[in-house]
């Protein structure tokens, strides 16, 4: 039997945060538990990434220039090889209902900013963990 992905710490990870200190204190975080961290500001790189790299979960911000995390997880969602990849959605605006309407467009789960560093791990290991 395989040791879970998110117990061994070798998942690739894809962070998608047009915000720069945002982007490195989430890649800060996942990468003390070994995970391997690819990043990208926008959809748009997010998306030629992955033309170039298998990954095993992706953190997406929703409001970013360029191509925005909707269109981007609807994009990624069309492509056979990511339909069951686990995409959550990182949002400051889930009272606005932004979280729900993630989940409709093809996240997996949402996370709401700020969170803490405890809650990112816990999301990660159950997700890699269902895989």
């Amino acid at each position: 039997m395989s040791t879970p992905l998110h117990e061994t710490g070798q998942a690739t990870i894809l962070v998608v945060e047009n915000e720069t200190s945002n982007r490195i204190l989430i890649e800060r975080v996942l990468s003390t538990r070994g995970y391997r961290c690819l990043s990208a500001s926008n959809g748009r790189e997010a998306l030629d990434i992955l033309d170039q790299e298998h990954v095993d979960l992706i953190l997406t911000d929703l409001s970013m220039p360029v191509l925005d995390g909707y269109k981007a997880t609807q994009l990624m969602r069309a492509r056979p090889g990511l339909a069951n990849v686990p995409i959550v959605a990182v949002t400051a605006f889930a009272l606005n209902d932004e979280g729900e309407a993630a989940k409709q467009i093809g996240c997996t789960e949402y996370l709401t900013k700020p969170f803490k560093p405890r809650q990112l791990l816990e999301v990660v290991a159950r997700l890699l963990n269902k895989q």
